[in-house]
């Protein structure tokens, strides 16, 4: 059997210089996001994509791209079907990137390698469903007021839960959660908290309180990844599902670690950041060892939540999918669109592969960025 080799491989930093800035936190200066996206091309002609976000503070991002630029001269020639091959041959690259500039190269394998075998990448990774809840992750508003009207549309939409990036100053939070509460607790919603690791251990114990009394789904990053006693507390002295940030123990031994110590109630995880399909894949089956979820973080635009959502659906640890409402903020140069149905759930993409297709002229006219390497 003749290999499948790489023949050229396309870098992309994709931009929208139009989009306002999305706050998040009262401490942070609002973010702008680049999508870096990888586009490799086999000797046949098959085509992958993989990308991972980029969030930065008064300028767009050009670091994860100048990262990859130094690693992807050496895929020239490699059989990208070796998918754990190329997985460790991408953990041994020297680079500032770290993960995340090695993690589209990782998805753009495993959606050639996907279309080569004609499926849908979440069925050659096992297939356990073809849909899954999703909840809207919201930006944070200025006031709390602001935040119902969000609210009320993401439940026109469809959307069953929704989850509240916060001002991540503990007494704002609490008047927000009180309000969301007071609003919405007699409706089916559930509701997330995310506080970006901003909040102290006694903070966090008390949220955690608060939202346990109101039967909320789960808090997301009280503190910082690396605070392992203060999760452990809170996984010990409350019933509140206590999420990981996501973004610092993304090794397989680090959420082995993790896991094994009771530091948190799930995994949260995500394929652009933790070294790609090959790895978040891996991830899941530590987590089901553990009789636990691995909640997949996915804000990013649409190659971004097609690799995760793939990812979900060949599993069944997973409760709900992370989408960014309203969708078009992350559906740049994308013909491809993944959005909640009226019902609460997200499908895959149809096609094989990804099923994401991209508007290659629209990425180039975006891009801050390009290189070609063949």
């Amino acid at each position: 059997m003749k290999d499948t080799v790489i023949k050229r491989v396309e870098l992309y930093a994709v931009a929208d210089r139009d989009a306002p800035p999305i706050p998040w936190a009262d401490n942070q200066e609002p973010l702008l996001y680049t999508n870096n996206i990888v586009r490799i091309i086999t000797d046949d002609g098959t085509e992958g994509v993989g990308a991972t976000i980029s969030y930065t503070e008064n300028d767009f991002d050009r670091c994860i791209i100048e990262a990859m630029r130094t690693i992807v001269p050496g895929l020239i020639g490699k059989n990208p079907l070796m998918t754990d091959e190329l997985s460790a041959w991408l953990g041994a690259r020297c680079t500032w990137g770290g993960l995340p500039a090695k993690s589209p190269i990782d998805i753009a394998a495993w959606d050639i390698k996907a279309k080569k075998a004609n499926m849908p990448l979440y069925m050659l990774l096992g297939g356990a469903r073809h849909k899954m809840l999703s909840y809207a992750s919201t930006p944070m508003f200025d006031s709390v007021e602001e935040y119902f009207p969000y609210v009320d549309d993401c439940i026109e939409a469809g959307f069953t839960a929704i989850k509240l990036h916060c001002y991540c100053v503990f007494e704002k939070d609490v008047k927000l959660v009180n309000a969301i509460q007071e609003r919405y607790g007699k409706t089916n919603i559930r509701f997330m908290l995310d506080t970006a690791t901003f909040y102290s251990p006694a903070e966090a114990m008390k949220m955690a309180k608060l939202m346990e009394s109101y039967d909320w789904e789960w808090l997301e990053a009280p503190v910082s990844d690396y605070d392992y006693k203060t999760y452990q507390r809170l996984v010990d002295k409350t019933d509140l599902e206590i999420s990981s940030h996501g973004n610092c123990l993304l090794t397989l031994q680090e959420v082995t670690y993790a896991l094994g110590n009771g530091f948190w109630s799930d995994v949260r995880q995500d394929a652009t950041v933790c070294g790609g399909i090959t790895q978040l894949n891996k991830c899941f089956a530590i987590a089901e060892g553990h009789s636990k979820n691995l909640e997949i973080q996915s804000m990013g635009y649409t190659i971004t939540q097609a690799a995760n959502l793939h990812v979900a659906l060949a599993h069944f640890n997973c409760k709900y999918f992370e989408q960014f409402y309203p969708y078009e903020s992350f559906e740049l140069a994308s013909k491809t669109q993944i959005r909640t149905d009226k019902e609460g759930f997200v499908h895959a993409p149809e096609g094989n592969g990804l099923g994401v297709e991209m508007d290659w002229e629209a990425v180039k006219e975006a891009s801050i960025a390009h290189y070609i390497f063949e």
